[in-house]
């Protein structure tokens, strides 16, 4: 642990001249926010994220017209968590920073990644702690985007996969933010350093048998090695990704949306004849409308095929993760897709 020293600053006026700040200030100015709406800090308590917390601090004495929150969630990960927790809590208390600290169940199994299932009980639970326009500001760096994209590319992952973490997105009236996502972790170091921060070193992020990490010490240090602007060119690409899947998702919407339903259910007669390519696009399309989890491409081959090329005496069923597909068949003679979500 580090342990953070604090430094008096006047109300209207942050005090903080690093440059870090700025392009922080710049990025969350962007998103307008409006006076009393909520700014939460998404704390998981390594450097970046505290760092973060420095940068929303500094920003809260020149704009206190918004209100601020830092949520912790501990899912028991690590041995020392609950003490990692209360670290953080002190922290805020020394701030005078509000903080909701809580503990976070996470599913298990021998078929569940417990890294992918903590990531989405962390983002649902911090959907329903925030207000329904909040603000989330995430500690996400360049080097995990580029962690991110090799993960994706082992996968086969296409240009959805491959757009890797969006600086900025939206749920519902909800946005996120990761301000600091084409800063390097060096960066974030010497400012933590700079401003005396409070952080914790998990041991764990040590541990190369787990594939983010084996990334993190072995590959990629080796890659900028050899190529120098390697991580600069893998930004670039995840960039071209993101905008081709924007591009695409706009021109599906046109094609899509007037078959699907009041109920979210998906007209497919006029699929049947389309290549194989816009059938499955358009599956994807359908799904990602209905926040559901994208199966593979195997699975997705399987849901084109018994959806759409069997007969209409068929009655398929295919199943992912907690989601299930049937078919149905209107009064029309139309087929609909009918996507419904198991209870996790």
């Amino acid at each position: 642990m580090n342990n953070a020293t604090s430094t008096a600053k006047h109300e209207g006026d942050s005090g903080n001249t690093d440059p870090l700040y700025t392009l922080f200030k710049q990025r969350l100015l962007a998103l307008n926010p409006q006076p009393k709406q909520q700014i939460v800090v998404c704390l998981g308590g390594g450097a970046d994220s505290q760092t973060v917390l420095d940068l929303t601090d500094s920003f809260r004495q020149e704009f206190p017209q918004f209100n601020y929150l830092a949520v912790h969630l501990d899912h028991a990960f690590h041995p020392s968590s609950a003490e990692w927790a209360q670290g953080l809590i002190f922290d805020c208390e020394d701030r005078d920073f509000t903080m909701i600290c809580e503990p976070l169940k996470v599913l298990s199994g021998s078929r569940i990644s417990k890294e992918a299932a903590g990531r989405e009980a962390r983002y649902q639970r911090l959907s329903e702690i925030a207000d329904a326009n909040a603000i989330f500001l995430l500690g996400q760096h360049r080097n995990d985007q580029i962690e991110t994209f090799l993960l994706q590319l082992k996968r086969g992952a296409g240009p959805k996969g491959l757009a890797a973490m969006a600086m900025q997105s939206t749920k519902g009236l909800q946005r996120w933010l990761r301000p600091l996502l084409d800063v390097s972790k060096e960066e974030i170091y010497r400012y933590a350093h700079a401003h005396q921060l409070f952080w914790i070193e998990d041991d764990t992020n040590y541990d190369t048998s787990i594939e983010r990490n084996f990334l993190r010490h072995e590959v990629i240090p080796k890659l900028e090695q050899r190529w120098p602007h390697f991580g600069q060119a893998v930004l670039r690409s995840a960039q071209l990704c993101s905008e081709t899947q924007e591009l695409m998702e706009q021109l599906l919407a046109d094609r899509v949306n007037p078959h699907i339903d009041s109920d979210g259910r998906l007209a497919t007669r006029w699929l049947e004849n389309s290549a194989e390519q816009l059938q499955r696009g358009v599956l994807r399309y359908w799904l990602q409308q209905h926040q559901a989890a994208i199966p593979s491409y195997a699975q997705l081959e399987q849901l084109r095929t018994q959806m759409l090329l069997t007969t209409n005496n068929a009655t398929p069923r295919v199943e992912w993760g907690n989601c299930v597909v049937t078919r149905i068949t209107a009064d029309n003679k139309d087929r609909l897709l009918v996507l419904t979500m198991k209870p996790r």
